[in-house]
């Protein structure tokens, strides 16, 4: 019988931390993995492959939040809970605690959190668990040197760097005819370049700034077309900004949907103007899909886009660069095929979940 692993992800929606989740559980051979979750929504991805899977209300106090979860440890004879972001790894903390859990809690670091520059409560309470958890995992490692550097409490004894990997077997690549019938889809012109961006539609990731730019460049982009697929709480901003600034014709908004890889398919070049990162899943997958790419160099980004290698790398904030990289890439049709392919060979050398998944279940092993 398989031992168990609980992978914990408090949101309701599929975003980088879940995507991986979601790859590693599918992928797990020696332990059969069970998934709470912060709602239905994204309950039923999991469940779509036959993962078992389970909601918690993370809006109750932690005390309610980590009753629910011992529960379910001690009813499901859990051996491993494998934490996704702060407050996973928080309710999962004071889980063990509150009910003695013969368990080992493993807490997952997806992200350069903006909070650890400065002295605040997230930092505090960050300060007296991280050295608590049994083992703590870096997306990236230019992750784990942004909380070395900005932190006294971490511990490379019970650390180690993950960097975020992908199933190319999971890679679906269209043909032709297809691809088509997608443009045909979103009603977009097969005569334009699309230059794409796939995730959530909020301050993190730097499209209000980016569109703030971009109007100073736009008669540069009258053979392009922008696709913004994903939703959040600076949606309907982003729809006002693109009204007001008469921006129509270049910008087409989409809402996320789980079959990402038909957008993967159509798109010229992947850019991403975030103002903060972890490792992106987004880069890794359109890197599989052979994408050239254009992205802020923020947290482990730097990883994945080689500057003129796999892409363009441009430092953090400097949207008039950033478009200017864009310009160029979009306009060098060699370039966007050799970009692509080099991304696609590193991926496939470096960042393959088979190889991921054999270092985290010998992990689990020494843990349990």
């Amino acid at each position: 019988m398989k031992k168990r692993c609980l992978h914990i992800l408090p949101m309701n929606k599929l975003s980088g931390a879940e995507k991986l989740a979601l790859i590693l559980c599918k992928n797990l051979s020696e332990y059969e993995p069970i998934v709470v979750c912060g709602g239905e929504n994204l309950a039923n991805v999991f469940r779509n492959e036959n993962i078992q899977t389970q909601t918690i209300d993370f809006n109750k106090n932690i005390f309610e939040i980590s009753k629910e979860i011992a529960n379910i440890v001690t009813l499901r004879n859990i051996k491993i809970i494998h934490a996704h972001d702060n407050k996973a790894s928080v309710s999962a903390y004071f889980s063990k605690r509150l009910k003695k859990l013969d368990v080992k809690i493993v807490s997952h670091i997806h992200n350069c959190y903006p909070w650890l520059t400065s002295n605040n409560v997230n930092k505090i309470i960050d300060s007296i668990l991280r050295k608590r958890y049994d083992y703590n995992i870096a997306c990236g490692k230019l992750v784990y040197d942004f909380y070395e550097k900005n932190t006294n409490f971490i511990n490379n004894k019970n650390t180690s760097i993950f960097s975020n990997a992908i199933d190319l077997d999971c890679v679906n690549i269209s043909n032709d005819s297809d691809k088509n019938d997608i443009l045909h889809k979103y009603n977009i012109n097969k005569n334009k370049k699309i230059i794409g961006f796939v995730g959530r539609i909020e301050e993190q990731k730097g499209i209000i700034p980016f569109i703030n730019t971009f109007r100073k460049y736009k008669e540069s982009f009258k053979d392009s077309i922008f696709l913004l697929v994903g939703s959040g709480d600076q949606q309907e901003e982003v729809q006002l900004m693109i009204r007001e600034y008469k921006l129509e014709s270049y910008f087409k908004l989409i809402n996320y949907t789980n079959n990402v890889s038909e957008i993967y398919n159509i798109i010229d070049i992947f850019f991403l103007p975030s103002l903060y990162e972890g490792l992106p899943m987004v880069i890794l997958e359109a890197m599989s899909f052979r994408k050239a790419i254009v992205s802020m160099n923020v947290g482990s980004v730097a990883e994945l886009v080689k500057d003129e290698i796999t892409g363009y790398l441009v430092e953090k904030g400097n949207y008039d660069l950033f478009i200017s990289k864009l310009i160029n890439l979009k306009n060098n049709e060699k370039n966007i095929e050799l970009y692509g392919e080099a991304g696609f060979n590193l991926v496939e050398e470096k960042y393959n979940i088979k190889d991921y998944v054999i270092e985290l279940e010998k992990l689990y092993d020494k843990l349990a």
